[in-house]
Formats: structure tokens, C-alpha cells, sequence
């Protein structure tokens, strides 16, 4: 393998079996609604760019045609949501450079360097600096330095242009657009990050080509990565981390990577058995259960709904507030903080306490206890 790329290098610092499996077995990895909605929404954004087409029409039927032809079902009005705002629109420009392709080998000077490629989303030359934007449809944002990607590519727009390169990503979701301009330093940090793992990734290789089992040198390692992988259900990690009672860190940390797994091993199993149902029809285990494709359907109150349902139970002689609920995400929508919702005389209820994995907040490390 002489070519890499972010999201190979990413992939296989997260789980070289994955990468392995992806890149060099060349099986195909089962799509995931993440990576589907997010090629979507790129997919819309890039032909507006190009066709320069800022109505609304326009972004409304190419939502419905990337839903049309996703290899999962995934909503066309979450993707015109996330596309049609003014943070896209507010990107276009005559001279941007969209999903622009650059190749150059990691060392500059030899002929036998390893080679990064990638697909910019946007960029272009504002004069006195390069100005690059990335979109993301992640649902929790972060900083450009957080991953060595923008690093990376503003390494290689330096290279191309000789000029500072200002870096935005623009989540989506969030509506947030935090900037950084990469420092020589910083771009040079990015590269050596990338050539270390390619030199890393051909050696192996080359050991795997003479003869060395591919399992050993491009092990699985479950955790985080588990929630996004298509082949977490293929993933056979021999027996459980701890076979009984945790005794240290390092075996509660195993187990927990292997809960993240089969999370995401389950998610793919349901949605293998959901395609074959929906084709071939039921499908009988042993102990007395079938798999079926049964329709669930729920009321969705309207507002003007929601008045006459209110003016019902009124005209019953009925309190209507033993009966409406207003929920913490509808008092966040309405901008409501915990003090005036107190202030309002709710009660505030704790549950039991339950295990869930979340996200590592800014600067921690994961892998440590304090």
C-alpha cells in the first residue's frame, strides 16, 4: 500500500483489524446511518456549490433524491435541515474550490515516501491566507486541533499555495464553527503523525506478505470505534475480557470496550435480520420465537390538535393538566434553565443511577482512572 488518507490512517489507529479487514481484504463494510447521512448531506451541499443554487427548491429535491438512492433509509427533511442555513449559504463564493483532490508523498524528497491523498470539502484563496471549511454532522462539536485531519490538510494547501490556511469546521447540527490557523509546527506535527502510521502500516504489510499471521500484526481493539464499524458483529474477540469479578483498571477498561462492541455488533445483527425479513418474510428460532416485521404507530398532536384535545377534556369537566406534560427537551426548546424552571414550581425527580459510556470531555485522556 503506497496511498493513504485521513480516514485510513484514523481507521486503523482505532482498530487495525478494521482497517485490515476494510483496505486490504476488500471486504465490504455494511453502510451505517451516520456515514450515510453524512454523505448525503455532503452530496447535497457540493451540488449547490456547484450548480451555484442557493433556493430552497433546489436543496429540498436534492435531499429527496440522496434518500432516494441511500443504501439506508434515512430522513430527506433531517438532510435538507441540516444543509439549507445560512452557514452554508454564507460559504458561497465564486472562487471556492470544492471537494478538491490532492496527492503528495509524506517525504517531499524521497521517491519511495509514502503518499496521502484526500478530498477537501472547501477551500480558497482569500489573498493573504487560504481559507479551508470542512462540514461535519456530528452531534457533538469539537476543536480543528482535537484530530490531526485539518492538520493535515492544511499541511498539504501550504504546500500548494505557500500561505497560511485558516480552519473552519462547521457542524451542522450544533450550528457551531470553531476556527484555529494551523501553525508550521502544528501542520508539521500532523504530517509526522501520518507518516509514522503509513511506515508503520507498510511494514506489516511486507511481514503479512512473507508469511506473518495478519491477526497478530492488525489485532481488534474494541472500544469507542465499535459504535461506528460495520464489521463489530464479525468481530470475535475469543472470551470475555474478565471472566468474572473485576479486579484492576486494565480489566474494567477490556470489558468495556467489549460492551461498546457488542452494542454495535447487536445494531448490525438487527439490521442484517431486518433486510432478510423484509424480503423473504418470517424467520422461526428455537425456544418459540419469530422475527416479524410488525408496524408500530403512534398520535402526533399538532398544535391546533393539541388546543381542541385541550378544550375536550375542559368541556369533560376535566383538569387538562393531569394530562398534558411538558418534557425536558420541550423546556429546552423554549430556552428554559433548570432556575426557572424551579422558579415555575417543578419538581425535579433523580432516578436510580445507570451505567452508560459518554463521551471523554476536551483534554482527557482516555485510559486514566482519575
Amino acid at each position: 500500500m503506497e496511498i493513504f488518507s485521513f480516514s485510513r490512517l484514523s481507521k486503523y489507529e482505532d482498530c487495525p483489524a478494521g482497517f485490515y479487514r476494510h483496505y486490504c481484504l476488500k471486504v465490504n463494510e455494511p453502510p451505517t446511518l451516520p456515514l450515510v447521512n453524512g454523505k448525503g448531506v455532503h452530496s447535497v451541499i457540493e451540488a449547490a456549490m456547484r450548480l451555484n443554487k442557493k433556493d430552497m427548491l433546489f436543496f429540498k429535491v436534492m435531499s429527496k433524491m440522496v434518500v432516494d438512492n441511500a443504501p439506508l433509509v434515512i430522513d430527506p427533511e433531517e438532510i435538507f435541515q441540516l444543509t439549507y442555513q445560512n452557514m452554508v449559504l454564507a460559504e458561497f463564493h465564486p472562487d471556492n474550490q470544492i471537494e478538491q483532490h490532492l496527492q503528495l508523498p509524506l517525504l517531499p524528497d524521497d521517491p519511495l515516501s509514502p503518499v496521502i491523498q484526500m478530498y477537501i470539502d472547501l477551500n480558497r484563496d482569500e489573498g493573504g491566507y487560504v481559507q479551508l471549511v470542512d462540514w461535519k454532522t456530528n452531534h457533538k462539536s469539537y476543536h480543528p486541533t482535537e484530530t490531526k485531519q485539518l492538520g493535515l490538510y492544511s499541511w498539504a494547501l501550504y504546500q500548494k499555495y505557500n500561505k497560511p490556511v485558516r480552519s473552519k469546521l462547521v457542524f451542522l447540527r450544533t450550528r457551531e464553527t470553531p476556527e484555529h490557523e494551523f501553525t508550521k509546527s502544528e501542520m508539521e506535527e500532523a504530517r509526522e503523525w501520518a507518516l509514522t502510521l503509513a511506515l508503520e502500516i507498510q511494514d506489516k504489510l511486507y511481514q503479512v506478505q512473507h508469511g506473518a499471521d495478519h491477526r497478530e500484526l492488525f489485532p481488534t481493539r474494541p472500544g469507542g470505534a465499535c459504535r461506528y464499524c460495520g464489521y463489530s458483529h464479525e468481530c470475535v474477540n475469543g472470551e470475555l475480557p474478565v471472566p468474572g469479578e473485576i479486579k484492576t483498571y486494565e480489566e474494567a477498561q477490556a470489558l468495556g470496550g467489549e460492551i461498546i462492541r457488542l452494542e454495535s455488533a447487536l445494531d448490525n445483527m438487527k439490521r442484517l435480520m431486518k433486510g432478510y425479513v423484509e424480503t423473504c418474510g418470517p424467520v422461526a428460532v428455537e425456544g418459540n420465537r419469530q422475527f416479524i416485521m410488525q408496524e408500530s404507530s403512534y398520535w402526533k398532536w399538532p398544535p391546533k390538535a393539541l388546543k381542541a384535545a385541550f378544550d375536550r377534556i375542559t368541556g369533560e369537566n376535566k383538569d387538562p393538566f393531569e394530562y398534558f406534560s411538558l418534557t425536558a427537551t420541550q423546556a429546552g426548546k423554549l430556552g428554559w434553565n433548570e432556575e426557572v424552571i424551579k422558579k415555575l414550581g417543578a419538581q425535579k425527580k433523580n432516578k436510580s443511577p445507570a451505567l452508560k459510556h459518554v463521551q471523554l470531555p476536551e483534554g482527557k485522556a482516555a485510559g486514566l482512572s482519575s
